[in-house]
């Protein structure tokens, strides 16, 4: 069985091009179609946000300037990144009495690593083992470390992720290679913003987290104990994304109060070795600074981490450790934003100002 059509918009065009086919996947906190661009002649992803009813009409033009923000800091990042999956439009569903935000993305064709760690699992193959998954999952560390160190207008701005997991690593197939993207950047900070909006009590009622509870960190769990999320948090999920390919599983399982008392548990680390996996013990040193309960015990930085991985198991990362130079986040008009003053009124589609 498929996922629904939650929005009722399959049949429709979107914004004057995006003429919407199917339902292609279906999330907590959004639905995801397959459409066609008329003008590109090719096929795009639309991401429309299940925003949740408890907002209210007097939080909508700020909710969706905050949406906008994280848009076009997407497509900046995208820009300087080839791994990070690639915006195009950021606006709001039409013919429909609901408040639906939506983003279009570029179309990828392949799985994500979560659909790949379970299909391994059925076929019965064993999970990628740590050199496979620390090669998969390099451009998506280094992305990552692009995104904490990224120039913006008045100096360098830290974009996290916040929710990095299996789920959110798509394994594309491009031109004859296989190469892994990011997903979902700034999705995180666009549910903590609803969450903040409309309250945490009700958010849950709603179904709504801001971070996925397998793979939140201590901080996300207990932020007035741990503090804030930071390039640390990104880290927390990198390392425990990795656990999982190499694995087969998500590292912590159970109801929210057995997931907070194992992220929080120095005595339960999520390492290859409490997992039954075979490495150095350079290695399980590194992953275990990685994942500490304590934030400021932590990797403060993920592009270190990474390195620190690869010279522990004595690794050749190779050119992808050089990072391109970012251009100008400020050049060129590629992303496109329809806003209205009435959120709710038809859209009206226009390059994003420079």
């Amino acid at each position: 069985m498929g996922a629904v059509d939650v929005f009722g918009i399959v049949g429709t065009t979107q914004a004057g091009a995006y003429q919407v086919e199917e339902v292609v996947a279906e999330g907590g906190f959004a639905v995801v179609y397959r459409a066609y661009h008329s003008a590109f002649r090719a096929k795009v992803a639309l991401k429309c946000l299940k925003v949740p009813d408890s907002l209210g009409a007097q939080h909508y033009q700020e909710f969706l300037e905050r949406f906008r923000e994280e848009g076009e800091l997407l497509f900046r990042l995208s820009s300087s990144t080839p791994a990070v999956v690639r915006p195009l439009h950021v606006g709001i569903l039409e013919g429909t009495s609901r408040f639906v935000p939506f983003i279009a993305l570029e179309w990828l064709e392949g799985r994500t690593l979560d659909a790949l760690i379970e299909d391994r699992q059925g076929r019965f193959e064993p999970p990628l083992t740590f050199k496979e998954a620390l090669r998969l999952l390099t451009p998506v560390a280094r992305a990552l470390e692009r995104a904490h160190h990224f120039p913006g207008s008045g100096g360098e701005v830290c974009i996290l992720h916040r929710d990095m997991k299996p789920e959110n690593v798509f394994v594309a197939e491009q031109h004859g290679e296989t190469v892994a993207k990011i997903l979902d950047f700034g999705i995180g900070k666009v549910k903590s913003v609803a969450t903040q909006m409309v309250g945490h009590q009700s958010t849950q009622g709603d179904g709504l987290v801001a971070f996925t509870p397998a793979f939140g960190s201590p901080e996300q769990w207990l932020p007035k104990r741990f503090g804030q999320t930071g390039p640390w948090t990104d880290v927390w999920g990198l390392a425990l994304t990795l656990l999982a390919a190499i694995t087969g599983r998500p590292p912590f399982e159970g109801d929210q109060a057995a997931l907070l008392g194992s992220a929080i548990d120095p005595g339960r680390r999520p390492t290859p070795r409490t997992e039954g996996v075979d490495v150095s013990e350079s290695v399980e040193r590194v992953f275990a600074k990685a994942v500490a309960v304590d934030p400021r015990d932590r990797y403060q930085d993920v592009g270190q981490f990474w390195t620190d991985l690869h010279r522990a198991a004595g690794i050749v990362e190779g050119a992808v450790s050089i990072l391109p130079p970012a251009p100008s986040p400020f050049a060129g008009q590629g992303l496109l934003v329809s806003v209205a003053p009435d959120p709710m009124a038809a859209t009206k589609v226009a390059p994003a100002a420079a």
